[in-house]
């Protein structure tokens, strides 16, 4: 992972060594920092040397209380349940990290004077795009059903959207809200039920890579070192009060196309297409494909690293522990 950790540091300090230096010497709120994405961050700050503190949630109701720390320069807020089965287990929870949680973290912000924060949204508000809108930009306005198993979960993420809008321009706290197109790569967790997580247990035990549903639905993927080079690259130069998609646009495979290649990197023959099982939310979109070029206009980053590097990389990852 060092090497992932380097090619981290030379994405920031090639683009602006001023903001990535600067950025260096000062102090970092990391809310959710033991979930896929924060152990990333925690780990490359831990790497540089970055003065941080790691704030965890066990179960939501951490988050959904008044943040009471003293003043950090940057907040990164993880936050969020993002696990289908988890979150069709507990959609009021889901809710509440996104609604009350988020609030809690921008009045913390407004507080705390903090010179700048980022938010995670997801894909997820687009819901399913039409062909015109695929790759899918920042402008598109997603049409998303409030009364299905996973709107616990989309809907949360626009009410976290609704409310970075309204704190940026009644407070004009530096907010930029991230939209992640399925990222993957070493601490992705092996009981979280998204594909690759499911797909890299599966072959560790031995059992059947599944593709649920029709395997029709398309993807595309994007190494978590290019996503949080990107994300790091937005909190540091991105624009105040903007939404900017964070992903790979390429290639956009079908869940099936996506399996074959999975096993053809890892040798592996034992492929099923499956019904949904129970518990996992069927309303999947059917496409989800990302417009990069606003992050890639203001940051100055993009994604570099190949589909059968980054499978490569996670899968050793997992082999090794």
């Amino acid at each position: 992972m060092k090497d992932d950790l380097r090619y981290i540091s030379q994405c920031l300090s090639e683009v602006n060594p001023e903001s990535f230096y600067r950025f260096k010497n000062k102090k970092t709120l990391l809310i959710g920092s033991n979930g896929f994405l924060g152990s990333w961050f925690k780990d490359y700050f831990q790497y540089e040397g970055i003065d941080f503190l790691g704030f965890d949630i066990s179960d939501g109701n951490d988050i959904c209380d008044t943040i009471k720390l003293p003043k950090y320069d940057y907040v990164i807020n993880c936050a969020g349940i993002a696990s289908p089965e988890k979150y069709v287990k507990h959609p009021i929870e889901t809710l509440d990290v996104s609604y009350v949680g988020t609030k809690n973290v921008l009045d913390y912000c407004v507080s705390n004077n903090v010179e700048s924060v980022i938010l995670f949204s997801s894909s997820e508000v687009y819901g399913t795009p039409d062909s015109e809108n695929i790759p899918t930009k920042e402008s598109y306005v997603g049409t998303i059903d409030a009364n299905g198993s996973r709107s616990c979960y989309d809907i949360g993420k626009q009410v976290l959207e609704t409310l970075s809008y309204n704190y940026f321009n009644l407070y004009k706290i530096p907010i930029k809200v991230i939209r992640p197109f399925n990222f993957y790569g070493p601490h992705i967790g092996l009981t979280d039920n998204r594909v690759v997580s499911n797909w890299i247990r599966s072959y560790n035990n031995g059992d059947d890579i599944c593709v649920y549903g029709s395997g029709n639905q398309t993807r595309t993927f994007c190494y978590a070192a290019d996503g949080i080079a990107m994300i790091l690259g937005a909190m540091l130069n991105g624009k105040n009060g903007e939404i900017y998609n964070v992903g790979n646009p390429s290639p956009e495979l079908s869940l099936i196309e996506f399996a074959k290649s999975f096993c053809k990197y890892t040798n592996y023959d034992k492929l099923k297409v499956i019904d949904y099982p129970d518990g996992y939310p069927s309303e999947e979109p059917l496409r989800r494909c990302p417009d990069i070029n606003k992050i890639i206009k203001d940051v100055k980053i993009e994604p570099k690293i190949s589909l059968s590097e980054g499978l490569s990389k996670t899968i050793n990852f997992y082999k090794n522990k």
